[in-house]
């Protein structure tokens, strides 16, 4: 029975040690290129009022590693807390991670968490969490790309 014990709590051992090296973290900043915003620009925000955003992706060096484009639909209005819904995609020499959520809006301090809905070529099984910090007036971001 210690030995069945040993070897069942090696197997657990082994497996996390291959899902943990497995997982991937990527960290960037996103400057933002151009931002289109669709709605009556006269009356507060409505429900379906959009923005469109597309940005260049930079590692802790500058070094530019990918461009990210948005769509974000506002799907909630005041008495309620505003909130979008928003899809979004990040390229990367290695293939795209498309990610999406519900998210406040984009405001300086804001951090939102999205879903990572699936990728292309290296990331076309990616699953996970991206977490997105806004960190000035300008819409300059904070990205992290937490994989499993």
């Amino acid at each position: 029975m210690i030995r069945l014990l040993t070897l069942v709590v090696l197997a657990l051992a082994l497996i996390s040690t291959q899902a943990e090296s497995r997982s991937k973290r990527i960290h960037v900043t996103a400057e933002v290129v151009k931002q289109t915003i669709i709605g009556d620009p006269t009356n507060p925000l409505q429900i379906g009022d959009r923005s469109i955003t597309t940005v260049d992706l930079f590692d802790e060096n500058h070094t530019k590693v990918g461009i990210g484009t948005g769509v974000c639909t506002v799907v909630t209005v005041p008495p309620l807390d505003t909130r979008v819904q928003c899809l979004l995609s990040a390229e990367f020499a290695e293939g795209q991670i498309t990610f999406g959520g519900l998210a406040p809006l984009p405001e300086v301090g804001v951090v939102a968490q999205f879903g990572i809905l699936g990728g292309t070529e290296k990331f076309r099984k990616a699953r996970g969490v991206v977490t997105i910090a806004v960190l000035t007036p300008e819409l300059l971001q904070d990205a992290t790309f937490d994989l499993e």
